[in-house]
């Protein structure tokens, strides 16, 4: 009883502020399908990034020991601990002498400073709860990276996955003032579009931007789930001997 009351009350808290976001009309604002493009193109290379990276360092840290992985975990953790306003200010100096400042790949690559970190750690502890044994004997089943990873690995750390892409998706949807800074207002996302709108008259089209906010997280979260079902089956049906190649 204790239980359902503090889920109902969770529920409650977390779902009122909502209501206020459903807009009385629905029109379709024409910036809005450029900015959301730019914004889904923007999560699924950050995503990629992130997992690529991530996944790679979390690996070469989570069975060493030793002063040079701590300094190592340390200086991937900085954004952690400072502001990462603060050193956003550094990059973005530096963005504009490379010629990155007002650019899709430099929002991109500023961006990895709120995100890395987490999908580092995620990774990292995937791995440490896999174990090293388990590791070694994924080794010597399929010597090669990529088998290992697609049939072994990979689905094995599903969770660690899920959980990457939908902490990297609500954190690019979130950060205003990085993109903002390093973008310009060149490159605009959906957060650069519901702000101003706020602030301004335009409620209904701002409610309309909001729910967006909310939409791609869940959107993206189930086209992944299926993708990653869709992985699993095919790698039991492989494993299973039910894969005949000749249709291919």
């Amino acid at each position: 009883m204790r239980k359902r009351i503090i889920t109902g009350v969770t529920g409650f808290l977390i779902l009122v502020p909502l209501f206020g976001l459903i807009p009385s009309t629905w029109t379709w604002n024409p910036r809005l399908f450029e900015t959301l493009a730019t914004t889904i193109s923007m999560i699924v290379a950050l995503t990629l990034l992130n997992h690529s990276i991530g996944y790679i360092t979390g690996k070469a840290i989570a069975f060493r020991a030793g002063r040079l992985i701590r300094s190592m975990e340390l200086l991937i953790s900085l954004p952690l601990f400072l502001p990462v306003l603060l050193l956003s200010f550094g990059l973005y100096l530096t963005w504009i002498r490379l010629g990155l400042a007002d650019q899709f790949v430099g929002v991109l690559l500023v961006l990895l400073l709120p995100t890395l970190p987490y999908t580092i750690r995620i990774y990292t502890n995937a791995f440490q709860a896999l174990g090293e044994q388990m590791m070694e004997q994924m080794v010597l089943i399929e010597p090669r990276r990529i088998k290992r990873f697609v049939f072994l690995t990979g689905p094995m750390m599903r969770s660690a996955i899920q959980s990457v892409t939908l902490l990297v998706t609500v954190i690019a949807l979130s950060q205003y003032a990085l993109v903002t800074l390093i973008g310009g207002g060149v490159v605009q996302m959906i957060a650069l579009e519901a702000f101003p709108l706020y602030s301004g008259n335009s409620l209904i089209a701002a409610k309309e931007a909001t729910i967006w906010l909310l939409v791609l997280p869940f959107l993206i979260y189930f086209v992944q789930l299926m993708l990653l079902e869709a992985w699993v089956r095919l790698v039991r049906r492989l494993l299973d001997g039910r894969y005949d190649s000749a249709r291919q």
